[in-house]
């Protein structure tokens, strides 16, 4: 007994003498990469103070209410704040590779459900981007086994966007499809080339039709239908109207361009995006109808003379405690 408690003591001081002599293992690093965030947030920051000091502290204190749900990549060139220039409190955001949405991925969902049921978005964005790593990746030829954990991910998440290039009959996707049939060898396409920017117009497309498919959005378009003129002229207003565009972003001039695929309850005039339209967007959902002059959809940059995330949220949440007799 005494032999073997020995025995083991003498092996948890060699294991404890051993670490002492990899000491160098632990020293500190410096991460330079870090430090440029730290920088970052100063700067962030410094502007909130210059330019909206109580624009934080009004968030915090009224909670938010952004008028647009965004989806996008998660690639890291298309940061939709950056992009858009947007104050902290406009974009509801969900990101994931090549800016999917499914029915069965119950992270999407949740973000549509909230950003609709809870906070009263007005326009869900749908915004794919040229030179996606994901829609490339799903033109390539699959890695070949054995897949090792990360790829098997990645190649299951991207499934649906390699069925939509071995089904669809857009003429430049056909046209890639065509010039590499046969072959096991294909790498990820160049960015400028057409069947590939064409496939990621179609994925934003199938995107749009899928959120416009979701219980959640056509219990809202009902709801809104079944209204009636004493519920719409009651006080803080009928439930909002909510409309799906999809946009399509250029990586190499931040340009963003509207697919002319907008979706909105029926009957509603869908508002056109400020956009310049792409050239070609010919499968998928169908066009939206040419829309009412007077409907625009709202600047996503707060300007001197608009109203903060914060002041409409508060006006939205008193709006809602008056309809449930809260206040």
């Amino acid at each position: 007994m005494f032999t073997t408690s020995f025995t083991l003591l003498l092996g948890i001081v060699g294991l404890v003498q051993g670490h002492a002599g990899h000491k160098h293992v632990r020293k500190r690093q410096d991460a330079p990469e870090l430090s440029e965030l730290l920088a970052g947030n100063g700067r962030f920051q410094a502007k909130i103070q210059a330019e909206n000091p109580t624009l934080l502290s009004d968030l915090t204190a009224e909670g938010q209410a952004p008028p647009f749900m965004f989806l996008g990549c998660s690639d890291s060139r298309v940061s939709e704040g950056t992009i858009f220039d947007a104050a902290p409190g406009t974009l509801f955001t969900e990101r994931n590779i090549a800016n999917q949405f499914s029915q069965t991925d119950s992270n999407s969902n949740t973000v549509v459900s909230y950003a609709v049921a809870e906070l009263g978005v007005k326009h869900i964005i749908v915004m794919g981007h040229y030179g996606c790593g994901g829609v490339a990746a799903a033109i390539a030829s699959p890695p070949a086994a054995p897949v090792d954990a990360a790829n098997g991910a990645v190649q299951s998440w991207i499934a649906p966007i390699r069925t939509l290039f071995e089904t669809s009959t857009r003429p430049e996707i056909v046209t890639l499809r065509e010039s590499i049939a046969g072959r096991t060898d294909v790498e990820e396409p160049e960015p400028e080339e057409p069947g590939f920017r064409a496939l990621v117009e179609e994925n934003i497309k199938v995107s749009v039709a899928a959120i416009a498919a979701t219980s959640v959005i056509q219990n809202h378009y009902a709801s809104l239908a079944g209204l009636s003129a004493e519920e719409k002229r009651a006080e803080g207003g009928p439930p909002e109207a909510v409309f799906i565009h999809g946009w399509v972003y250029d990586i190499e001039n931040g340009q963003i361009q509207d697919l002319n695929i907008s979706v909105g309850p029926p009957g509603v005039a869908i508002p056109p995006a400020p956009f310049s339209a792409v050239k070609q967007a010919a499968e998928g959902v169908e066009p939206a109808a040419e829309p009412a002059v007077e409907a625009t959809v709202e600047p996503l940059q707060n300007s001197a003379d608009s109203e903060s995330p914060a002041t409409i949220c508060k006006n939205k949440c008193i709006s809602k405690r008056r309809l449930q007799g809260s206040y």
